[in-house]
C-alpha cells in the first residue's frame, strides 16, 4: 500500500572559480563550472558547463560537454555541444557533436578494458 521513499537522485556540484586536484568519485550526478585537475568516476552522468574544465579521466554514464574536457572519457554517450571541446580518447556507445563542436582525438565502441 505504501511506497518506500526513494532517495532523491543525488548531484555534486564544482562552482565557478573552484578549482580541484586530485582524484574524486561522486555517488550521483556531477556538474562542474569550475576547474579539476584529475580523474573522475560516477555511476551517473557529468555535465561540464560553459567555463568549466576537466584535465584528466573521466568514467560514467553520459557526458555533456558545453566546456573543456582534455582526457579519456568512458561512457554511454558524449555529447559535446556548440561550444564544447573535447581533446582525448572517446570510449563511448554514442557520440553527438553539435554543429561547432570540437572532436580531437579517437573515438572507440568498445570499453576500454575490452579484451580481443
Amino acid at each position: 500500500m505504501f511506497n518506500p521513499k526513494k532517495d532523491p537522485p543525488q548531484l555534486s556540484f564544482i562552482a565557478q572559480g573552484c578549482e580541484l586536484t586530485g582524484d574524486f568519485q561522486f555517488n550521483g550526478d556531477v556538474m562542474i563550472s569550475g576547474k579539476i585537475l584529475g580523474d573522475i568516476i560516477t555511476q551517473g552522468n557529468v555535465v561540464v558547463e560553459a567555463g568549466g574544465e576537466v584535465n584528466g579521466d573521466i568514467q560514467c554514464q553520459d557526458v555533456s560537454i558545453t566546456g573543456l574536457v582534455k582526457g579519456t572519457v568512458q561512457c554511454q554517450k558524449l555529447l559535446i555541444s556548440s561550444t564544447g571541446l573535447f581533446d582525448g580518447d572517446a570510449y563511448s556507445e554514442k557520440l553527438e557533436v553539435i554543429d561547432g563542436g570540437q572532436f580531437l582525438g579517437q573515438r572507440h565502441r568498445e570499453s576500454k578494458h575490452a579484451k580481443n
